[in-house]
């Protein structure tokens, strides 16, 4: 029995012979309890270069050749590849090796006259002279030989397939480093932003975002269309991002009933933080909040945002700017008592995606490349640290002590300060931190931030 999951040579036969030998292959492997051994045949490469297929039958697994004088007609080295067939599938055996033996040909000499003692003495004597164990040593290094080969190139060519994919992977990441799907902007002002704060929720309380409302319940039953309900679970926080997915449209069939025409919500996204952000001007306090973004661009009808339970809202409005307090600042000359201050969203975890908020939702990663000092209320110098983070537990500082600059004397000249970040993974919130050599603790700067977005398939090499 020949095992085709390794490179074997095989023995057919010797010249001229026909359907002598029976020689078995194992194609279990092949077949992989997927597909009908009706689909199985072997193509055959005879040492003279003619390819063609062979007659073969099949059963319990095992497929069996039976080689004939065609077969066997060229003395040499061939092949033989066992293939699989199944409508558009079609799978390949390794190439197996075929020897084919000389041998003596009818009709290609006549005997001698007598005395035929004489000439057959002669052949007994030639024959005498030849040492079979030598000539098989070499027939066996020849077969070693060429089996090695013959896996030297099976591995120089996985090598070079190896080096191929390597090089179109390194080209595309160079391509999108220097030119990236899609760049952003936070924010943006195309679509209008929104806040809801919430410090308790019961049973029967509900949110009602556009033409969806979210109740808290704590059993699912079947919403009605234009409604959703949401699990109430163990904590607040929980909660609150549970509401966040069942406004994204994430399915959660244990935790979240969709009724019709709310999954996703045809007018939001919403993303959990419970770090400080602002939209604009307005700072929204640390606490279990949603980021909300309106899925259409410059729209200009209201977006109803209200709740029934304990929470604060900060309607859908434009935002040219984000603005950070320097809380961190006190008294003390030169800012001897000045230290940063809180964590500051700048992008929700899981906001930054691919197509923008009115498509699918496809998280990518991207960097944050640009900051743009808007406006800033005094002439401080001010730092800025970046942190990332997936949970808002642990944070990744990825850059330290980057200078904002000084100059309020124009406050709408916007001043650029180039960043050499990281790339952020997909699935990873932005965060920022600041301090000055100020001493008033309600000092502010108002900052826009620029960040490429890189496609998925290349996102994960973090070593580019």
């Amino acid at each position: 029995m020949i095992d085709i999951t390794r490179a074997v040579t095989v023995f057919i036969g010797r010249r001229g012979e026909h359907h002598y030998r029976n020689i078995e292959f194992d194609v279990s492997s092949l077949l992989e309890e997927k597909y009908p051994s009706a689909s199985l045949n072997a193509i055959y490469k005879r040492p003279d270069g003619n390819a063609y297929p062979v007659i073969t039958s099949y059963a319990d697994g095992v497929l069996t050749w039976s080689p004939s004088a065609t077969d066997t007609s060229t003395v040499g080295v061939g092949r033989l590849e066992i293939r699989v067939t199944y409508g558009d599938v079609v799978g390949k055996s390794i190439q197996i090796l075929t020897i084919v033996e000389d041998a003596l040909e009818d009709g290609i000499a006549e005997p001698p006259e007598p005395p035929a003692q004489e000439w057959l003495n002669q052949v007994l004597s030639a024959l005498a002279e030849l040492d079979v164990n030598e000539i098989n040593s070499l027939l066996n290094l020849i077969y070693s030989l060429l089996n090695n080969n013959y896996n030297l190139l099976n591995t120089t060519h996985g090598l070079i397939e190896d080096i191929r994919d390597t090089l179109y992977t390194r080209t595309g990441i160079i391509l999108n480093h220097l030119h990236p799907i899609e760049s952003a902007t936070a924010p943006d002002m195309v679509s209008r932003r929104a806040s809801i704060t919430f410090t308790g929720i019961n049973s029967g309380n509900n949110v009602v975002l556009g033409t969806a409302t979210y109740t808290f319940v704590t059993s699912l039953g079947s919403p009605t269309a234009n409604n959703v309900q949401v699990l109430i679970q163990g904590t607040l926080r929980n909660t609150v991002k549970k509401l966040a997915e069942a406004i994204r449209g994430i399915q959660d069939v244990e935790n979240i009933a969709y009724g019709s025409g709310t999954s996703p919500n045809p007018a939001s996204t919403a993303y959990w933080t419970s770090r400080v952000f602002s939209i604009g001007e307005v700072t929204i306090p640390s606490g279990e909040s949603l980021f909300l973004l309106e899925r259409a661009e410059n729209a200009t009808t209201p977006l109803t945002i209200t709740s029934t339970a304990t929470a604060t809202i900060n309607a859908f409005t434009r935002a040219s700017y984000l603005r950070y307090v320097l809380s961190g600042n006190t008294t003390g000359g030169s800012g001897i008592n000045s230290i940063r201050g809180p964590l500051q969203t700048l992008l929700p975890i899981g906001s930054v995606v691919i197509g923008g908020q009115g498509r699918l939702l496809y998280p990518t990663a991207y960097d944050c490349h640009l900051v743009t000092l808007c406006r800033q209320s005094d002439t401080s110098e001010k730092e800025l640290d970046l942190y990332i983070s997936n949970d808002e537990v642990n944070f990744t500082r990825i850059s330290r002590s980057t200078p904002i600059g000084a100059d309020s004397s124009n406050a709408g000249m916007h001043i650029h300060i180039q960043m050499r970040q990281s790339r952020v993974p997909s699935g990873y919130g932005l965060y920022i931190s600041m301090g000055s050599d100020g001493t008033s603790a309600s000092a502010f700067c108002d900052l826009k931030f620029t960040y490429h977005l890189y496609p998925v398939a290349l996102a994960s090499d973090t070593n580019s």
